[in-house]
């Protein structure tokens, strides 16, 4: 048994190996086209910079489910790649701006979405490593990047925050993609999700205050209430939006709870599924989005509210509308309804955005008391 075992083992390890290389995106799988580059397709997971373009090298990334996911001009080091999508973006672009030079197509290499203000797309060639290079956001919709000397800049450009634009997809592309990504993702296990807050000594109420987002009731406060010598994140029907808001918040507080999702698309069409709301949260957490949560109603049975999954340096959000029953919240597992619209530009949120919505705190409903916080949970203490 041991030795079938270890050949189905030996088998599955070799198939995956062996399994065709495909493309993150319809731009990446152009530009490999237009590269022609032999053996792509037999790269392995990580960084390949065995390839160069005009004596510069490239950088080639495959990712765990054996997609390319980046090509471009290797200008940044791999580490500072990690914190933002725009240093990919960046490469890839000057790249296509050579590949695609004296045609049709670079005039709608999203140039309306770029200015320069020294260089141009040839000085990328002429960059010798030693230049400094800063970038930064100049607001919520223009970010600013420069290669420059002490004496002067030698290559400076500004473009848009946008995520099409950074991540050179459609957001029909995007929407198609983005629940088979979200099935396959799998939460890290060994991720350390320890909690460090230094809680007060006289109270038994504890607000770790947060941020808004546009509202002021659109936050992303955590709550804690003490029992005994321990505190405890609020998860209790009691204290819905309280409760509600945390769970939303804290993926190990939402294991138990199912997201039977409908996703908007383009052109009034939609898609569904069934998913854990843990996964839901570390998903985006791991595309480099922070939660905020608006209590909206209390309608029959329903406690109605929304999640906003806000992405700064990428410049969008993803909002899903949730609607979880009161059962639920007591059972504190259950299937909760969402409707999810994904990557919606943050520079079209404003109040207006909003419409007529009015975001609250639902709290004692079994009382019928619309107080903020319940007399019970006694002293109450906060923290910015």
């Amino acid at each position: 048994m041991l030795r079938l075992c270890t050949i189905i083992g030996f088998m599955i390890a070799c198939s995956y190996s062996l399994q065709a290389i495909t493309y993150a995106s319809a731009r990446l799988q152009a530009i490999a086209a237009s590269l022609n580059l032999s053996g792509i397709d037999t790269l392995r997971e990580g960084v390949n910079t065995y390839y160069s373009y005009r004596a510069h090298p490239l950088s080639i990334r495959i990712n765990k489910w054996n997609e390319i996911e980046h090509i471009g001009l290797k200008l940044f080091d791999e580490q500072r790649k990690q914190s933002a999508i725009v240093y990919d973006f960046i490469e890839r672009f000057f790249l296509e701006c050579d590949l695609k030079k004296g045609t049709e197509a670079m005039i709608r290499l999203d140039l309306n979405h770029v200015k320069y203000i020294a260089g141009n797309a040839e000085t990328v060639f002429s960059l010798t490593g030693a230049e400094q290079f800063t970038l930064s956001r100049l607001d919520q919709k223009v970010y600013a990047a420069e290669w420059a000397t002490e004496d002067h800049s030698i290559l400076s450009f500004c473009f848009d925050m946008d995520y099409q634009l950074l991540s050179g997809c459609n957001l029909i592309e995007l929407e198609q993609c983005y629940l088979p990504r979200l099935k396959r993702y799998r939460v890290d296990s060994q991720k350390d999700k320890s909690v460090n807050i230094k809680f007060p000594d006289s109270a038994s109420f504890y607000i770790e205050k947060g941020n808004s987002f546009i509202l002021d009731k659109i936050r992303n406060d955590c709550y804690y209430q003490k029992e005994g010598n321990e505190w405890h994140l609020i998860i209790d029907s009691k204290h819905p939006s309280h409760s509600i808001a945390n769970i939303v918040q804290n993926s190990e507080e939402a294991g138990d709870y199912i997201l039977d999702l409908t996703l908007d698309r383009y052109g009034y069409q939609s898609s569904k599924d069934t998913i854990c709301l843990a996964n839901w949260l570390e998903y985006c957490r791991s595309e480099g989005c922070h939660p905020y949560f608006g209590m909206k109603q209390k309608h029959g049975s329903n406690y109605e509210g929304t999640i906003f999954m806000v992405n700064e340096t990428s410049g969008y959000l993803h909002m899903l509308s949730i609607v979880i029953p009161i059962d639920v919240l007591q059972n504190q597992k259950g299937t909760i309804e969402g409707r999810l619209f994904v990557y919606i530009p943050i520079h079209n949120v404003t109040e207006q955005f909003f419409n007529n919505t009015f975001y609250k705190q639902i709290e004692n409903e079994t009382t019928n008391s619309s107080a903020a916080v319940d007399d019970s949970m006694g002293d109450v203490c906060t923290a910015n």
